[in-house]
């Protein structure tokens, strides 16, 4: 592992340990066995690191989506596991993401935010394009995939980081997010 993986993986635990405001510097670079020094030659402050972390959970969902969709089932079977990896994703790392928002959010570098899901938003582009002639007509596949990815996030984080985690309330959430995604691109719910 290179170091500034090493940074990155040692910031999230230090994070989940000890909370964003209350993790310092010296934390990160003591978890990940560094030289304080060394942490400032890859980020400049302890909130510069955020974006690599974002980096780490778009690699982490990008993952679960390749290894959840089937391209080989039937299009309806494929969107349902989509918004179940995106689920599985957001569930696993509900705690990264808590503090990943805030960090971004207290920081210039929630303007990147675009920049660092555009392999999520090509594979959901791509995605839309194979299956193009089963979705309605007038789909704008770059567009759509933007909003799809924003309508599975927000129903999965409404469950996961704003209530008590609840099988059943999640099981509904999932299963309400298929309904409205399937009837807004045009699948057929039979």
């Amino acid at each position: 592992m290179d170091t500034k993986t090493k940074l990155v993986h040692a910031a999230i635990a230090v994070f989940k340990k000890y909370g964003l405001e209350q993790t310092k510097v010296s934390d990160i670079v003591k978890e990940a066995g560094l030289a304080q020094g060394t942490f400032y030659l890859y980020f400049p402050s302890k909130l510069a690191i955020m974006p690599s972390i974002a980096q780490d959970m778009i690699a982490k969902m990008e993952k679960q989506l390749k290894l959840s969709v089937n391209p080989q089932a039937p299009l309806r079977e494929q969107l349902n596991q989509l918004v179940d990896a995106l689920f599985i994703t957001i569930g696993k790392y509900r705690d990264v993401l808590a503090f990943l928002y805030t960090g971004l959010s207290q920081s210039k570098d929630i303007t990147k935010w675009e920049t660092l899901y555009a392999p999520i938003y090509n594979w959901l582009t791509a995605f839309l394009v194979k299956h193009r002639q089963q979705l309605r007509p007038q789909l704008q596949a770059q567009h759509t995939a933007r909003i799809l990815l924003g309508c599975i996030e927000e129903a999965a984080e409404q469950v996961y980081l704003f209530n008590q985690v609840n099988p059943e309330t999640i099981a509904l959430q999932k299963q309400e997010t298929c309904l409205f995604i399937a009837a807004a691109l045009g699948v057929s719910m039979d």
